[in-house]
């Protein structure tokens, strides 16, 4: 029945009042909008006239609803027996009225068509879930007013509390208690008001967890060594693990033996196998994660104490032998199992006996290596670095990385290794990951200016392209190498295990794994590689705030390296951080200046300076 006019009708859940009923039908709506509507898009609620429209509540009688649908129990009523019984009366108001009640009560439910009285059991079910969101409701209104006063119940508030920390991580969409307090709806947001509110420590550090990296340790079962193997006892000869002095996964070590260089890498891929469970787990975690406040290995902790270079008294190792001329300069190679004892240094401590032997003999190894890879055109940037540590009690520490030999050494020992251990794989047909990187087009000697000229430096490792894992093999233009793979760190990354894991096949003449396998752990490890990378330098940047928070009007020295309209990128060697800062006058590239800190946001992270002064 085509609905006449003054007739009060439904327009998407909404009362209408009918203006004009012809070809079209024109209704109003409460809000006094009007709208010309098809007549299959409302139903009529009552024919009409409609005295009190858009008031139809005002005054509206109470109604018996529940006595109602006890009367009206295994019948099928439609609308307006609906109104009569409950309201007594069959009335615009009324008619509305029950149309209402099947969206707002217990004991009816259905359309304007087609009208449902409930069952008991859905009526008791919904009278409970009803009670339940009323008290939940109750619940959520005096969690919100005891925020706002900051009188916070962390334990019994903890439902609450996980909203903020939710969308602080990234894992929900929005936040209801950011809504409720009036404040914008970003992570930053809700990390800021956690720590306002003493919800969390402002140490807390969200950045792994947004990325969805775990930073609990990995936790699964390790085989046993093959006891059939031979195995090269190299005991007799004192290896060096050499590394900062806080390391705890030492995987390589270094040695000389009358008129070779070894290099010792602890043998990760003997426990294990390809495709199995271990492998799973380790090509899910794809390396290990070192975050100023602590270090996620990507093997358990016994994988380390069990085959970390330098924990027992004998370790099974991969040992690379270069054995070299009088000059220092390689002339043949060769790859062994083998055990070995390793004494474990720092990098200070091995600095120390650079001049005395083996060490004079290792470098004098390592510095030909070096010339080398410079006269192929490897870039060398020396840009600033330093180690920021958090300890125990919470103390933040930036130490400064010296330019030390013994850095250089085991550095030039570890890329031996690499190149050596490539070109042998490639001479065999043996799928490995090859790290490659296409030339930048710089040339040698624009990279050997003064380390101390960082805009220089900055430019180079600008203009540098990305390097990439690949299983084919091309040239390292960085590194000045025809073929690289890394083989020196299979505690602590997944590419380093497959190739260790291919070598120690093909040493005991067994099959390697296929290229299609070697490709799947490497696309595992591209597509996790990445956050991983990101949450070290962003853990990086959040704590080099944290302290910078903790020394108001902090003072430094700081080179502009680019400039983009009004904002200069300066660096500052210091703490090797790079910032932008405004420039309210244009400076010369390279210029040195005083920056003063201004203000940190932590949640950002991020620093405001000032510039205060020029120096010549």
């Amino acid at each position: 029945m085509k609905p006449t006019k003054d007739s009060l009708v439904l327009y998407k859940q909404s009362p209408a009042l009918v203006t004009a009923s012809e070809d079209k039908i024109d209704i109003l709506l409460p809000g006094g909008n009007s709208r010309r509507v098809r007549e299959k898009d409302i139903h009529i609620l009552h024919p009409g006239p409609v005295a009190n429209f858009p008031n139809l509540e005002t005054g509206a009688p109470e109604g018996q609803p529940e006595e109602a649908w006890e009367l009206l129990q295994g019948e099928n009523p439609t609308l307006k027996d609906l109104a009569e019984i409950v309201y007594g009366d069959y009335t615009p108001t009324t008619s509305w009225l029950a149309f209402t009640l099947l969206n707002r009560s217990p004991w009816f439910r259905g359309t304007v068509d087609a009208v449902e009285v409930a069952d008991p059991q859905s009526v008791a079910a919904r009278i409970k879930a009803d009670q339940e969101k009323a008290i939940a409701e109750e619940r959520w209104k005096d969690f919100i007013g005891r925020f706002i006063e900051g009188k916070i119940d962390k334990e019994k508030d903890e439902p609450f509390l996980r909203d903020l920390e939710m969308f602080a991580l990234g894992k929900s969409k929005g936040s209801r208690v950011l809504k409720a307090i009036g404040k914008a709806q970003t992570p930053e947001n809700a990390h800021r008001v956690m720590i306002a509110k003493n919800i969390k420590d402002i140490g807390w550090n969200p950045h792994p967890l947004r990325l969805g990296i775990s930073t609990e340790a990995a936790d699964f079962p390790l085989g046993e060594f093959p006891t059939d193997e031979e195995r090269l006892n190299l005991s007799a000869m004192e290896a060096f693990a050499i590394d900062d002095e806080d390391n705890q996964d030492p995987d390589d070590a270094i040695s000389w033996d009358a008129e070779t260089l070894w290099v010792h890498v602890a043998d990760v891929a003997a426990l294990i196998p390809a495709d199995s469970p271990a492998d799973q787990a380790v090509r899910e975690r794809a390396s290990s994660l070192y975050l100023p406040e602590k270090t996620i290995p990507m093997l358990p902790r016994e994988a380390t104490a069990r085959l970390g270079l330098g924990l027992q008294k004998s370790s099974p190792a991969l040992s690379y032998a270069f054995k070299c001329d009088s000059e220092g300069k390689v002339i043949d190679f060769s790859i062994h199992l083998s055990n070995i004892r390793v004494t474990r240094l720092s990098y200070a401590e091995a600095n120390e006996r650079i001049h005395e032997q083996p060490f004079l003999s290792m470098n004098r190894a390592a510095r030909v290596f070096r010339t080398q890879r410079e006269a192929a055109g490897a870039i060398n940037i020396r840009m600033p670095e330093v180690k920021v540590k958090v300890d125990e009690k919470g103390e933040i520490h930036i130490h400064p990385l010296p330019d030390l030999a013994s850095r250089h050494l085991v550095a030039e020992a570890m890329l031996m290794a690499g190149s050596y251990a490539a070109n042998w794989c490639l001479e065999r047909n043996i799928s490995v990951p090859f790290t490659v990187q296409e030339s930048s087009g710089e040339t040698t000697e624009s990279a050997e200016g003064d380390s101390a000229d960082y805009l220089t430096q900055y430019k180079l490792r600008r203009g540098m392209k990305r390097s990439r894992t690949t299983l084919e093999c091309s040239a390292h233009s960085g590194l000045g190498l025809k073929a690289y793979t890394r083989v020196t760190s299979p505690l602590r990354r997944y590419p380093d295990l497959l190739a260790s894991r291919q070598i120690r096949a093909s040493l005991q003449s067994r099959a390697c794994e296929s290229a299609e396998s070697i490709l799947k752990g490497l696309a595992a490890y591209e597509n996790r590689i990445g956050s991983l990378i990101q949450a070290e330098r962003k853990s990086n940047l959040f704590w080099k705030i944290q302290w910078l928070s903790r020394r108001p009007g902090f003072r430094t020295e700081a080179i502009i390296v680019d400039r983009l309209e009004r904002q200069g990128y300066f660096l500052l060697p210091e703490i090797a951080m790079e910032i932008r800062v405004p420039l309210k006058k244009d400076i010369e590239l390279g210029s040195r200046v005083i920056l003063k800190l201004k203000e940190v946001d932590i949640a950002e992270p991020s620093a405001l300076f000032v510039i205060q002064e020029f120096l010549e």
